[in-house]
């Protein structure tokens, strides 16, 4: 396995952070009204702290708290967009564009601006195909598919008040240990050399060292400690599966931020949302291979040594001369799609199911990512819209995001023909007439 060349990365997600700051200072060289621009853009792209969006937009007279943590995110990306070349910084402090950074800047918009950051970043650091490769090594049963079990008590079947002494925290530790080794057993076929047990009591120890729990099993602990001794147990199992189960070697927090901007260039599918899973379920949607024969795979990048990266991107683009492979790929999607809507409807009993649990399904299924999916779906839906598709889809909104009182969103919504949609119909009795 190729080693990385530098794991550490700045603190956020979204890559349209560098849109945002660039577009600031193609306007500004000043930091401080390079910030002010900054900040608009940052509210009117909802870009939060969060590895989700946010829903609502905060005021523009920001406290001292949100303007700290705005002029530090904007101090990340700006040092990202030096080391990367896309900003310079003269000696009076003024900022200005690199010839590199004004031509990202008119890509913006374009797939292109992702891959040419990724581009920057995997020659800087390797990062991407340390994941990758990490991840087909630690799951060869499902080829790199990686799960996070998070499981509060509530979860496993335990009542909040049932857990009041060091005893009840026992019984809540050897229910999740339990429930985990089945977990390992079903998703990654079993793995040697796992001690659960013996990292349970090794949590359970630093509990009673941390004086966070007594050591006395009847002995009660503080009502008020109670969401921060769930919290342990979280960090805990997720610090517990990267590095001891998948043998990782880089701290949970840079790892997260890895993850999710390999998900934004389609390079790995993250969820949280997995139908019936408690946690996070992650799998490469790409290779790394010297080459490949299958034109469903894109080729993104090439290493000193000769491998290659190659995405799965079965998204049609194919040129009008080449109809029939257009046909043949939206009708295996279409035929997934229609299983896995079926699959939901016998649990749900409902005719409008979840679009996003649906999107986990195909993805998982056919091995794609989101952009993938979303460019898929909106063919079948303009064919569907002249009745040229062998089923009918119908595509609501339930309930706008901005209607609820979340501050983020949970999940990646789904656009289709321009329009966010979070609810999915299909007749399948309209390719029977």
């Amino acid at each position: 396995m190729n080693e990385p060349l530098n794991l550490s990365v700045r603190k956020f997600y979204f890559l349209e952070y560098f849109y945002i700051l660039l577009k600031s200072v193609e306007r500004y060289e000043d930091r401080d009204q390079v910030f002010n621009l900054f900040k608009l853009l940052k509210q009117e792209h909802r870009l939060g702290e969060s590895k989700f969006k946010k829903l609502t937009i905060e005021t523009e007279d920001l406290t001292p708290v949100q303007e700290s943590r705005y002029r530090y995110t904007l101090n990340q990306v700006i040092e990202d967009s030096k080391d990367y070349g896309l900003v310079s910084e003269g000696s009076n402090k003024l900022l200005n564009l690199t010839s590199d950074g004004k031509s990202l800047l008119k890509t913006y918009g374009t797939e292109e601006f992702n891959l040419t950051l990724f581009r920057l970043m995997e020659t800087k650091s390797s990062a991407f195909r340390y994941l990758i490769e990490r991840m087909y090594e630690a799951n060869t049963k499902q080829p790199g598919l990686l799960i996070f079990p998070i499981y509060s008590p509530y979860q496993l079947n335990i009542e909040r008040s049932t857990i009041q002494t060091t005893a009840d925290i026992r019984r809540y530790a050897d229910t999740l240990v339990r429930k985990l080794k089945i977990d390992i057993e079903s998703y990654l076929g079993g793995i040697k050399n796992l001690c659960l047990d013996s990292a349970n009591e090794r949590l359970i120890q630093q509990l009673f060292s941390n004086k966070v729990i007594p050591v006395e099993n009847a002995e009660k602990f503080q009502p008020h400690k109670y969401n921060a001794i769930v919290s342990r147990f979280r960090k805990f199992w997720l610090n517990y599966f990267l590095k001891e189960v998948y043998g990782y070697r880089l701290s949970l927090s840079a790892f997260d931020i890895w993850i999710y901007r390999a998900k934004q260039i389609g390079l790995i599918q993250v969820t949280e949302s997995y139908p019936n899973f408690q946690g996070r379920i992650m799998y490469p949607t790409s290779v790394i291979v010297s080459d490949t024969k299958n034109i469903d795979f894109k080729q993104l990048f090439e290493y000193s040594d000769g491998m290659r990266l190659f995405a799965h991107r079965p998204d049609l683009k194919y040129s009008s001369s080449d109809d029939l492979k257009e046909v043949e790929e939206l009708s295996s999607f279409v035929d997934c799609l229609v299983q896995m809507y079926l699959a939901l409807r016998r649990t749900t009993r409902n005719y409008f199911i979840n679009l996003s649990s649906l999107r986990e399904l195909v993805c998982y299924n056919m091995q794609i990512s989101e952009m993938v999916f979303a460019r898929l779906l909106n063919r079948a839906y303009q064919l569907n819209m002249t009745g040229d598709l062998k089923v009918r889809i119908s595509l609501e909104v339930d309930k706008l995001p901005e209607e609820t009182k979340a501050m983020y969103q949970k999940y990646d919504p789904v656009m289709i023909d321009g329009k966010y949609r979070n609810i999915i119909a299909i007749d399948v009795t309209q390719g029977e007439k």
